[in-house]
């Protein structure tokens, strides 16, 4: 009895490894724009946080991004090295960087090293037997006193689609794809997009923000279904085999 017990408690144990096994994965590697945010201390959400309500139980989302990170202090800190090691054959990888690359200090990295890491991580993950995703950086609301949309990365998003291009690399360009969402809001409504609130609406801002860099909950899932509807579009299977909510335009 005792070995009939030991061999079905082996058995469920296999199975229920195995189950979480062929969990399909994707992992995120960011910054704050991307990262699941402490909402206890801030009330930015990052696009990443909220993908998973797109998703069915058949994929998990690792969310590795971090805020006020470049593609060089992701690689400094050992972020990267954490995101290798947690990798497996079959995973999708989608990298978001760009906002704080151009900033001067430990964070920076010119469009040159930039485009080097960027082509490092391609390999690295390929070497994992794992498929990358590059996106170019989301916009920021900027706009000029004419109501036109300013654009704020210089060469960065230019140099994510040559690195796309000369590695055969799957690129979501949401530089391009939030500039339109935020031109068809406006000036005044793409407000809503970010974090602008008045004196004591928000206790964990109880002086105000007007933030144009980082997501209201609103925000963060139009920026999500912009990221699901291009899984779609570029028929990533079987990771669009398990969209649960196709996101309205």
């Amino acid at each position: 009895m005792v070995r009939i017990l030991i061999a079905i408690s082996i058995l469920f144990s296999t199975t229920a490894g195995y189950g979480q096994e062929a969990r399909l994965r994707l992992l995120l590697a960011g910054d704050s724009t991307v990262q699941d945010a402490d909402h206890r201390t801030t009330p930015d959400w990052g696009w990443g946080q909220v993908l998973p309500r797109f998703f069915d139980d058949g994929v998990e989302v690792v969310n590795l991004a971090r805020g006020g990170r470049s593609t060089r202090s992701f690689i400094d800190e050992g972020r990267w090295d954490e995101l290798l090691s947690l990798t497996r054959p079959g995973d999708f990888v989608f990298i978001q960087f760009g906002h704080n690359d151009p900033k001067e200090g430990e964070r920076f990295s010119s469009p040159a090293d930039y485009g080097r890491n960027l082509a490092r991580f391609v390999a690295d993950i390929r070497a994992k037997g794992a498929t990358p995703v590059l996106f170019t950086p989301v916009s920021r609301r900027r706009f000029d006193s004419e109501g036109n949309l300013e654009f704020t990365h210089g060469d960065y998003p230019g140099v994510v689609h040559d690195v796309a291009e000369s590695s055969g690399t799957l690129l979501i360009d949401l530089t391009t794809k939030t500039r339109r969402l935020l031109m068809e809001h406006g000036p005044e409504g793409s407000k809503r997009i970010f974090l602008h609130f008045g004196p004591g609406e928000d206790s964990r801002r109880p002086e105000g923000l007007e933030d144009n860099t980082h997501f209201s909950e609103y925000g963060a899932m139009r920026v999500a279904g912009i990221v699901v509807r291009e899984v779609m579009s570029l028929g990533l299977s079987p990771l669009c085999e398990h969209i649960a909510e196709v996101p309205v335009p």
